[in-house]
């Protein structure tokens, strides 16, 4: 992608490695408001960015007592909530300022993690459309990449509560 400056026809060259820094800036940007969230997003206030593309994205998340049943492994819920944020944050880095709903979503829980385990989440677009996003997630146990839980996340991207021209801000997520 090159950008003419306006200067003397000097072009500017965005290098690969701009972009990806673009999509991590953006992920970190989503996660700073997860880490102040009061409202039901603060369940993802632990989780930490690894990487982003336009395709996907990888968190991390240390588990802790809040994150886990009463065996103290990571609860159901906390998985499927996580499932949601992470995938709707997936499309986020490429589809902005358009707010998103869940339609569906569905989880498979494999393996139980522990107090003091971190796992890795990987968020992935597997498709969007004009109205629809089709996203999956992996959580893979970050001590030896075991699979323990995924899951799919189908997401309506409700372009008519964009940005209104009153300069009312909707939030996409």
């Amino acid at each position: 992608m090159s950008t003419t400056n306006g200067l003397n026809g000097v072009h500017n060259v965005k290098h690969k490695d701009d972009a990806q820094n673009d999509y991590m800036h953006d992920l970190e940007e989503t996660i700073k408001k997860l880490h102040n969230a009061t409202n039901f997003n603060r369940v993802a206030s632990k989780i930490k960015a690894v990487s982003a593309s336009p395709t996907s994205i990888v968190v991390e998340l240390e588990i802790d007592e809040s994150h886990v049943n009463s065996k103290g492994t990571l609860h159901g819920g906390q998985t499927a909530a996580l499932l949601d944020i992470i995938t709707a944050r997936a499309v986020g880095v490429t589809v902005k300022d358009t707010p998103m709903v869940s339609l569906e979503l569905s989880c498979s829980y494999l393996l139980p993690v522990k107090v003091g385990e971190s796992v890795l989440i990987e968020g992935i677009v597997l498709k969007t459309g004009r109205n629809i996003a089709f996203t999956e997630a992996e959580f893979r146990r970050k001590s030896d990449n075991a699979l323990v839980a995924k899951g799919k996340h189908t997401i309506a991207l409700l372009h008519h509560l964009k940005q209104q021209s009153t300069g009312e801000k909707v939030e996409q997520f």
